[in-house]
């Protein structure tokens, strides 16, 4: 199903693409989209309401010291050299500066997206404005600033409770919602009537329009792909039927294959690292709004062998790949298809601790190139470990094909989608994934001779 050149009526009577653009749509619809990794606009103004918090109440304070103290600009200082609790309100300041940070520090450069660091912030704030409204000594003060001085305080009191609720009940469920339906542009005709999705002919052609965004992947290609995983599809391996839970897992991996060629052959891709290798890795947006990543290089040994080092040889993947702890395999479904384990190492400095990955994987030949793609699943004789945060990888693959001009050497692709879980900026996760990548390439052309040798040992 192409997305250029949609112009249906949208649900709901919103009109022609011809009379409302895609823009203006999705800024009044969709405020939780993030596209090439920006904050989204609801968040954006969250942030923006949490500096006004600030601000407003640094300025309300002096307000009230000052006409309490006629003008004179040194008590300022004072409320602030000799705070007590019973006789300055400048703690009520210093309550909203710790708003401040810990929910910018969170929502805005972690980008978490829970509600429990706000409900932190709230509950303490509330709790020490209750505490500050009994110690205070109202009677001890100029009358005249009382009415600044207890509005002060409540105000405080009700913009926390106002932070609380906008972030559970406007950010988390618009971001979500942006998601669902960006996800829902990109799937089949199955979401088209979904009376919880409208407007998917907007984000289409919105997607459609912007190549250098998240529109370049949300443009489905042709398959290239034969009909033979359609023909699996029907729950029979050789002589043997499947049994429900391997069906599902086949057909989970057939997917992961279609996706991850569309997302390796579309168009958008920018050069994000090159080596003195020839090596190149490049990232773009993909489906969720995260950053995913692609990697090309030469490798000195043939397409069949290396292929067959992947997917027949996985589990001795550790002994080469410094990266790997341990791999075994899970689950044979098919002959094509199984359930493989993977520890992988602590990142560099420990930045990032060991992760776990269990997947299916499915693999193919299209046209010269060998094909292997992998998606996370659920698997009960794999359940997570208290030594290792179980992270979770998109549809990502592998291809080999004989390099140009070179055929007995691989051009070697990676494309690498995947949410290590955990709390990581996203600066530390691009420098761990690219370092990540560009390390396995080193320990792949160490391992190359090797191969080489056992092929031509193979000949003989």
């Amino acid at each position: 199903m192409s997305l250029t050149g949609h112009r249906s009526p949208l649900v709901g009577g919103l009109g022609s693409m011809s009379t409302v653009s895609p823009d203006i749509w999705l800024a009044n619809h969709l405020p939780g989209m993030q596209i090439n990794g920006r904050m989204s606009a609801v968040r954006r103004f969250f942030c923006l309401f949490v500096t006004f918090d600030f601000l407003f109440t640094g300025l309300f304070w002096a307000i009230c010291v000052l006409i309490k103290n006629e003008g004179a600009y040194s008590a300022l200082i004072e409320e602030i050299i000799h705070y007590n609790v019973r006789y300055s309100i400048f703690d009520i300041v210093m309550v909203a500066g710790v708003r401040f940070t810990l929910l910018l520090l969170m929502y805005a450069l972690l980008h978490i997206n829970h509600w429990w660091m706000v409900a932190i912030t709230t509950a303490g704030s509330c709790a020490f404005l209750i505490f500050k409204g009994l110690m205070y000594e109202w009677q001890g003060n100029d009358k005249s600033s009382y009415p600044f001085e207890v509005t002060l305080l409540l105000l405080s009191f009700f913009i926390s409770w106002i932070e609380a609720w906008f972030v559970d009940f406007r950010v988390l469920p618009q971001e979500n919602r942006a998601k669902s339906v960006l996800e829902a542009a990109t799937s089949s005709e199955q979401y088209e009537n979904d009376p919880l999705l409208p407007g998917l002919e907007r984000v289409r052609d919105y997607l459609s329009t912007y190549s250098e965004t998240v529109g370049d992947f949300y443009s489905p290609m042709e398959s290239p792909l034969g009909s033979e995983d359609e023909e699996e599809y029907g729950g029979f391996t050789g002589n043997r039927k499947l049994s429900p839970q391997e069906r599902e897992l086949q057909i989970c991996g057939v997917e992961a294959l279609h996706k991850a060629w569309e997302m390796l052959h579309s168009p958008g891709w920018k050069v994000e690292k090159e080596s003195a290798h020839g090596d190149t890795i490049y990232t773009r947006l993909g489906p969720r709004g995260n950053k995913i990543y692609k990697l090309t290089g030469v490798i000195d040994t043939d397409a069949n062998t290396l292929f067959n080092e992947f997917v027949h040889n996985f589990e001795n993947m550790s002994t080469w790949n410094k990266a790997i702890n341990m791999g075994r395999k899970v689950q044979s479904v098919d002959s094509s298809t199984d359930v493989v384990y993977q520890l992988a190492t602590e990142g560099p400095g420990g930045v990032v601790t060991a992760r776990d990955f269990v997947t299916v994987r499915h693999w193919k030949k299209i046209d010269n190139c060998w094909v292997s793609a992998i998606k996370s699943v659920i698997h009960k004789d794999e359940p997570p470990q208290k030594s290792a945060v179980r992270g979770e990888n998109g549809p990502s693959c592998w291809v080999f094909e004989p390099a140009e001009n070179a055929p007995r050497k691989c051009a070697f692709q990676w494309l690498l989608d995947t949410d290590l879980k955990g709390w990581i900026p996203q600066y530390v996760l691009d420098q761990a994934l690219t370092y990540a990548m560009t390390d396995f390439m080193t320990c792949l052309r160490s391992h190359a001779p090797t191969l080489k040798s056992s092929q031509r040992r193979g000949h003989r």
